[in-house]
């Protein structure tokens, strides 16, 4: 099978497996916040065993981190679907479990001497935090309906897997990223069912998911820091349409700030990476 019709496959399966447990959330009201983190985590954790194979626990390979990530963040997409009136224990569960799951697989970083340990310590805790404030941020656009969410997202993935790709040098990483997003991106389809939403949960346990992925690629393959800051932003851009200015715009405008941002920011950004690859002639790929 040519890799193209794999990863057609791979993506397929993974999109599948979410659509299913969204669908599920759609028609069970009550159990929505349960299955919209689920389908998340079902669909990543189908694309991470057709891509890297049944991963290890203990995890023995630093990419390994994310598919458990996928499982053990599971409770914090669960919290952010809780009635507002609890909302506190999100915020709070959140930030406690993002620093907790951010630790073993940066830990053989501040091990090893790659980092010192003033330098671990702030790396990892200043992206545990980046982590929380994003999943916080974004969370609501769960709620909203239409396409715009998980549109949004998906794109996020495409220019994500473009950076891994020839930034990171990474064509593991760039498929998982890219895959990642089509998961979230089988929410457009299934946006026009009425009342249909992807849920807080789905669009949190996501952007952890693609935090996980990038700060991955930082400390074990070649993203530098500059690339993986402009990611956050382009991740945070579609937060752009909960602020109050953008809520009394039309929702077709409301759509299209952010889409310009992403596809001109993205597509700069890839295209910098790929100019910068191009001109190394291609360095030996980190996995």
């Amino acid at each position: 099978m040519s890799v193209i019709l794999e990863s057609a496959l791979t993506a397929g399966l993974a999109a599948l497996a979410a659509g299913v447990f969204w669908l599920l959330g759609w028609r069970l009201r009550r159990a929505h916040a349960l299955l919209s983190a689920l389908g998340v985590s079902v669909g990543f954790a189908v694309l991470y065993w057709r891509v890297q194979g049944r991963p290890d626990f203990p995890p023995i390979d630093a990419t390994q981190w994310v598919f458990w990530h996928a499982l053990l963040a599971l409770p914090l997409g669960w919290l952010a679907g809780i009635a507002p009136a609890y909302r506190w224990l999100w915020v709070w569960g959140a930030l406690l479990g993002v620093l907790w799951l951010f630790v073993p697989p940066l830990r053989p970083l501040v091990e090893s001497g790659f980092w010192s340990l003033t330098a671990g310590v702030a790396y990892i805790v200043g992206f545990a935090l980046a982590t929380w404030l994003l999943m916080a941020l974004t969370a609501p656009l769960g709620e909203e309906g239409g396409l715009a969410t998980p549109f949004l997202i998906a794109l996020l993935g495409g220019v994500s897997a473009g950076v891994l790709f020839y930034g990171a040098k990474s064509a593991s990483l760039a498929q998982l990223s890219g895959t990642l997003g089509a998961v979230v991106g089988v929410g457009v389809p299934l946006a026009f069912l009425r009342s249909f939403t992807i849920g807080r949960g789905a669009v949190a346990l996501a952007m952890l998911l693609f935090m996980s992925l990038w700060t991955t690629a930082l400390g074990f393959a070649q993203l530098t820091l500059g690339q993986l800051v402009v990611l956050y932003l382009l991740a945070l851009t579609p937060a752009l349409r909960l602020l109050p200015a953008m809520q009394r715009l039309s929702p077709a405008v409301r759509f299209a700030l952010p889409l310009a941002i992403v596809l001109v920011v993205g597509g700069a950004a890839v295209g910098m990476t790929y100019s910068a690859y191009m001109a190394q002639s291609g360095d030996t790929y980190s996995y």
